[in-house]
């Protein structure tokens, strides 16, 4: 085989490997539309597994729906109960004449991405950071133990938590007291609490990272299970667990 034929069928392999190993961060940035749009346009009137709201739930839709159907009814539902589509019409009157708002600016990508993102049973999953931190598992405790104490930076920036605070177990150099203790934390204000200010702290962290980007959700997830496992830690060795 002479060489040209060997460098197209290289160069074709090399292709074909790109496109694989993008695959997955395309579809984690379609499913991150998915849900944007979902909770900005559709959460007013539809519910995901949880029953009627003004329209109909929309678990199962992609079932129950051909592709094609969904696609022209999402931009304009209008177009098609006028056009005689019975059920389209069926919908209309069953759900009182409650006129659906047409999303003619929604490409056919995004709509795709959204009807994926509802067959994979998307809005039923649980981001990273909302997870129970008693799952945590020891690596991620380990990873949350670096990145407390910066050995591991975190991705978006800004100082290590150890600079600050001090927490039992820790094995930073430093006890830092700028900020409060953190070893009971997790005790007082348990999950809900801690991923809500861990995503959306109130003051501001130094150096401040660009706007919407404090934590990753992996992050927030770690650092919590690590104050969990403090905070356990402290309270077997109060003096009245003794």
């Amino acid at each position: 085989m002479s060489k040209r034929p060997l460098q197209r069928l290289a160069g074709l392999v090399a292709g074909l490997a790109l496109a694989y190993l993008a695959r997955p961060a395309h579809a984690a940035a379609d499913a991150a539309d998915a849900k944007r749009i979902f909770n900005q346009r559709c959460t007013a009137c539809h519910t995901y597994g949880k029953g009627v709201k003004v329209g109909p739930d929309l678990k199962g839709v992609t079932e129950r729906r051909q592709r094609p159907w969904l696609l022209k009814f999402i931009r304009s539902s209008q177009t098609v109960i006028q056009g005689g589509d019975p059920i389209a019409s069926g919908l209309f009157k069953e759900f009182k004449q409650q006129r659906m708002p047409d999303w003619t600016d929604l490409s056919e990508a995004q709509i795709t991405a959204i009807l994926e993102w509802f067959k994979a049973a998307g809005p039923e999953q649980k981001e990273p950071d909302e997870r129970n931190a008693e799952v945590a598992t020891s690596l991620e405790l380990e990873k949350a133990r670096r990145l407390w104490n910066g050995s591991l930076p975190l991705a978006n920036g800004g100082l290590a938590c150890a600079t600050c605070h001090s927490i039992k177990g820790s094995d930073a150099a430093i006890q830092a007291s700028l900020g409060p203790d953190l070893s009971t934390t997790y005790l007082k204000y348990q999950d809900r609490a801690l991923t809500i200010f861990l995503k959306r702290p109130c003051f501001r962290r130094q150096p401040e990272p660009a706007p919407g980007k404090y934590l990753t959700p992996e992050e927030s997830f770690a650092l919590k299970a690590y104050m969990r496992q403090a905070s356990l830690a402290a309270k077997a060795t109060a003096p009245e667990a003794k």
